[in-house]
């Protein structure tokens, strides 16, 4: 049984769809060709082209599989790579960017290039697993389990409150939670790398999803209300903290759940789009507000204060795409294409696997992450240097050059679209889809190590709540299976009852 509605995509299932869809791309690559030996708009044009297929391929996979990592994977990408390209192409000369450097038009129409070339390969690669793959695995779905006698539930608080306990280990190193909120995030960070590091996600997510699974499965309002209070908890905790994007992630959790197990609650409608653009303004916000948080815990500024102080330094620049979290990972394709470097030839992501191991297991020198090269390259003044990101694109560039971007993201759409067959698989499928969803988004913003590190300690979190699970399931099997005999004992009993009569 399907979690989504059963919705069909005309333009791509008729006869001559597919034709339809490899022409359009086959046109927009033509146009590619032409913009790059003319380049005076040649960005502005690409951006749309970004803009139009991200979103068209990002449509089409919510239309006909409802919530879907690889259209969330698509969403982003419009507003990573399309929007943001749009925005520097066209306000550049007229604009005081945070980037510390500059860039011709050429810079921005080859980076244009690669995004086209990067998600013409998503659209195409989609396009080929649906007639190929798709009707495969549409053949091998299990039903989903709906019997539940709550262990889903109880296994996810566990998970939650061992990996909540390790939050608070985490900021033991700092002087304790309320010590570190006085503190700037980057200085965090570098305390953060010379102490021991907490694999605290890895089952706060997954206890969120199996928490969630488990109420909604068994309807029960009072495990409801405990889930997603407990979720609120953690959101209010990592914000304060001033980290977005671990809000962001228990959200999706949530979401990915409730998109499987109650669809319908989940439709777009107006309100809901209204919610979203509210939702990136607030975003946007906060991050000039996170200084005013450490002013407010340190007593320098009371509450009204801070408040009254965000007001009035409030500039329409704080929601535009070049001062958000949006540009800091093109700075890194911008930076890629417009310097001639040596390839890497695929370093970055082998030398990320067993990088994964904690430093005592590692032999030797960890090598470094690409991300924060490129931070310490790119930053200026004083303090740390943190926060620009880097593009899945530039990644892939400057490993392989051109082909590895169709390389690279070939494999990003195949482990999307994997994910998304995963809620298909019960209830271990389930969760392990909704805890994997968010890297829809992380893919977009950061390098390999960081989404691989973060996937592989997902894994060890959702085989410890599984095992877990099974843990409760047998204890609450066992006790179950004492008071409440078996038919055969039943029935055994009931013919002694009619023999002592007789």
């Amino acid at each position: 049984m399907r979690a989504s509605p059963k919705l069909r995509v005309v333009s791509l299932h008729r006869p001559g769809g597919t034709l339809a869809g490899l022409f359009g791309v086959g046109a927009i690559l033509i146009a590619l060709a032409l913009q790059v030996l003319n380049n005076t708009n040649a960005a502005v044009s690409l951006s749309i082209v970004v803009v139009l297929l991200a979103g068209f391929t990002s449509a089409w996979r919510f239309k006909k599989h409802g919530i879907d990592p690889l259209a969330l994977f698509c969403f982003c990408f419009v507003f990573y790579d399309g929007v943001l390209l749009f925005r520097l192409a066209t306000v550049s000369n007229s604009s005081v960017l945070l980037y510390p450097s500059s860039f011709t038009t050429e810079t921005y129409a080859i980076a244009g290039a690669l995004c086209v070339l990067a998600v013409g390969t998503v659209f195409l690669t989609a396009l080929a697993w649906e007639s190929t793959i798709a009707p495969f695995l549409k053949h091998c779905k299990s039903p989903q389990e709906t019997a539940d006698r709550g262990t889903w539930f109880w296994s996810g608080l566990c998970a939650y409150a061992f990996g909540v306990g390790l939050y608070f280990l985490q900021f033991g190193q700092e002087g304790g939670y309320f010590a570190a909120l006085v503190m700037g995030r980057g200085d965090r960070f570098e305390l953060d790398a010379t102490g021991l590091s907490y694999p605290y996600l890895a089952f706060v997510v997954p206890g969120i999803a199996s928490m969630c699974y488990g109420s909604e499965v068994r309807k029960s309002n009072a495990e409801r209300v405990i889930c997603y209070g407990l979720v609120a908890v953690w959101c209010t905790l990592v914000l304060l903290q001033g980290d977005r994007r671990l809000v962001l992630q228990a959200i999706f959790t949530v979401i990915a759940v409730l998109s499987v197990l109650r669809p319908a609650a989940l439709k777009l409608k107006v309100q809901t789009w209204i919610l979203i653009v509210v939702a990136y303004f607030l975003f946007s916000i906060f991050a000039y507000a996170r200084p005013l948080i450490a002013a407010v815990a340190a007593s320098r500024e009371t509450p009204a204060g801070a408040v009254s102080e965000l007001i009035d330094s409030w500039s329409t620049d704080w929601i535009l795409p070049e001062h958000t979290e949006l540009a800091g990972p093109y700075l890194s394709l911008l930076s890629a294409v417009s310097s001639s470097t040596e390839h890497l030839y695929g370093s970055s992501y082998y030398e990320s696997l067993p990088a994964v191991l904690p430093k005592f297991l590692y032999p030797g020198q960890k090598p470094p992450i690409l991300s924060s090269e490129f931070a310490s390259q790119m930053h200026r003044g004083i303090g740390p240097a943190s926060g620009w990101g880097y593009s899945p694109v530039a990644e892939a560039f400057v490993n392989f050059g051109v082909a590895g971007v169709v390389l690279i993201f070939v494999l990003w759409t195949i482990f999307f679209l994997v994910v998304g067959e995963m809620r298909y698989r019960s209830a271990s499928g389930i969760i392990a889809f909704a805890v994997l969803f968010s890297e829809a988004v992380n893919a977009n913003r950061i390098d390999f190590r960081n989404v691989y590190g973060e996937i592989v300690y997902f894994i060890v979190g959702l085989l410890t709540v599984t095992c877990i699970n099974a843990i409760l399931a047998g204890l609450v099997g066992g006790l179950l299976s004492r008071k409440i005999p078996s038919p055969e004992l039943r029935t055994l009993g009931r013919a002694s009852v009619l023999a002592t009569q007789l």
